[in-house]
């Protein structure tokens, strides 16, 4: 196992950190609407096409190159949708679709740093999952609840819908988050990969939910060009990008480690 550490360069892992830490500075840039957002978009696309080269030259894993294709591909989607001339053609449509590709791309890129790790290289540490619903169930469900919030909170500052779907979803997705995490907790508390992204996902979504109320206030207190109110918005809609990544990484860590549960009679008939 440590012969395979060392197939993987370092600084390809140190590359994906980088990327990924730029693409939420992009995020954050675009949601403070400065100019230089779409030059910044281009570089770091570019940048991207050199990560994604950089996968399919030294990393050996059929699963990292369709990655890195992934990666490209959302890079390409997420400046396309938010080219000027395109926005004006469908401008609430292309706005809803470049702030759900926007954090998906940053889902990804810290996706790739971590499977990239020396640590991803040690291997899995496999358990058994035996609470309902199933925990790898849950790493499927809970991604896409956190894609649809942020498309829905994105349809409310497009105005192309009122906030009551965005609150009323924010309310079932921290229940779902807090069950998953929970059931990784409870079943697995000394863990070494699913007990600290556990716990890291709870800390970002509950943070997420003040910053959502926070920005609800702001706004209702001043006007939406209110450096306040701007500045609120945009750490929500950064806070929604992380939640993402940190589902994402979590999602990923249970479907690697987590075993689909074993029926009693079925595991006692393997050990025999």
């Amino acid at each position: 196992m440590m012969e395979q550490v060392k197939m993987i360069n370092p600084w390809l892992h140190r590359f994906a950190i980088l990327l990924a830490i730029g693409a939420l500075l992009l995020i954050i840039n675009g949601t403070l609407g400065t100019s230089a957002h779409q030059v910044a978009a281009i570089i770091l696309s570019l940048l991207t096409l050199g990560l994604m080269a950089w996968l399919i030259l030294v990393d050996p894993r059929p699963a990292s190159r369709r990655v890195g294709w992934v990666i490209l591909a959302i890079a390409a989607l997420t400046a396309l949708a938010g080219l000027s001339a395109v926005q004006s053609m469908a401008p609430h449509l292309m706005g809803i679709l470049h702030a759900c590709l926007a954090p998906l791309f940053f889902a990804a890129l810290v996706a790739t740093a971590m499977t990239t790790s020396p640590a991803w290289f040690r291997g899995p540490e496999l358990v058994y999952d035996y609470g309902w619903p199933s925990m790898r169930s849950l790493a499927i469900v809970t991604p896409l609840l956190v894609l649809l919030q942020i498309a829905l909170g994105a349809a409310f500052r497009q105005k192309a819908l009122t906030l009551l779907p965005h609150v009323l979803s924010a309310m079932f997705l921290a229940l779902v988050i807090l069950l998953e995490s929970i059931f990784v907790l409870q079943q697995f508390p000394a863990h070494r990969a699913l007990a600290p992204a556990a716990k890291s996902l709870l800390g970002v979504a509950f943070g997420q939910v003040f910053l959502g109320i926070t920005a609800l206030i702001m706004k209702s207190m001043a006007d939406d060009t209110a450096p306040a109110a701007v500045a609120t918005v945009a750490a929500h809609v950064t806070g929604g990008a992380v939640t993402l990544a940190v589902t994402v990484a979590l999602s990923i860590l249970i479907r690697r480690n987590v075993q689909p549960r074993v029926e009693k009679e079925d595991l006692e008939e393997t050990r025999t």
